[in-house]
């Protein structure tokens, strides 16, 4: 076995994951951010464009869905990784230059994608 670990570079010494336990309220609160932001976007989207649009009520349905985790998340047990798991689904509506006619979408969507990453990020205190 150690031959294979030499092989493809895995020694003893390799680092192995480490629990990080979070801070708890802050996340909650984080979360609860995140869920708000969601839930406003997808309202957003509902007024701003015809859901007659098979791409776009996919898109609105995610962003539900997504609102829906963040919410279930925050009311049980929180661990990284499936904040992690969360906050690594969450996408913009638009990648490129905000489409005409969208521009109130662009707010909503810059406060999603900001609650996502301070989820992504390690709280001071809670490095292992």
């Amino acid at each position: 076995m150690s031959l294979f670990k030499k092989m493809f570079g895995r020694g003893e010494s390799e680092a192995t994951d480490v629990e990080v336990t979070l801070d708890s309220e802050r996340r909650k609160a984080q979360l609860s951010r995140l869920e708000a932001a969601l839930d406003a976007l997808a309202a957003e989207m509902r007024e701003e464009q015809s859901m007659d649009n098979p791409g776009w009520r996919a898109r609105v349905n995610e962003y539900n869905r997504l609102a829906g985790e963040a919410m279930a998340l925050r009311q049980g047990p929180l661990t990284r990784a499936a904040v992690l798991d969360l906050v690594f689904e969450v996408r913009p509506v638009f990648t490129s230059t905000m489409p005409e006619g969208m521009e109130r979408i662009g707010p909503l969507q810059d406060e999603v994608m900001t609650a996502a990453d301070d989820l992504r990020q390690l709280l001071p205190g809670e490095r292992a």
